[in-house]
């Protein structure tokens, strides 16, 4: 996929975009590396602000992590635990706080589930990890 300057939609995002599809067609499987932040922007014809853009947008969503000094790594799904919450919960999703990310082992990027009954918080669930279900 070429990015289109004239498009009207910002490079990184373009960049992201093409980069999120080959990961989906397997071109980079989960655990496997992608190339050096250079050789993309090379590939693509952009800056290195443009691969960084593109690359931390990536890693906020939870498709790739960022290992300092092994390279761009796509993202191992974990797999999934279910969990019941009672009927009437509200389940709301936001991103964790520092300690929930280290409590629960949460990478950067990835959101929580926060389930409240009564005015009163539940349980807090990594939203990559567990899918909630009604009683």
């Amino acid at each position: 996929m070429s990015l289109d300057p004239h498009s009207g939609v910002p490079l990184h995002r373009q960049l992201a975009a093409a980069l999120r599809a080959r990961i989906a067609a397997g071109e980079w499987p989960a655990g496997g590396l992608l190339p050096a932040q250079a050789r993309i922007g090379y590939d693509y014809g952009v800056g290195k602000a443009t691969v960084q853009a593109a690359v931390a947008a990536l890693r906020a969503e939870g498709v790739i992590d960022v290992e300092r000094g092994v390279g761009i790594r796509v993202r191992v799904q974990a797999e999934r635990e279910i969990v019941s919450v009672p009927r009437g919960a509200l389940i709301d999703a936001r991103m964790p706080t520092p300690a929930e990310r280290r409590d629960l082992d949460i990478p950067e990027g990835v959101p929580v589930q926060v389930v409240t009954l009564g005015g009163r918080v539940r349980g807090v669930y990594p939203a990559d990890r567990v899918t909630l279900r009604s009683r």
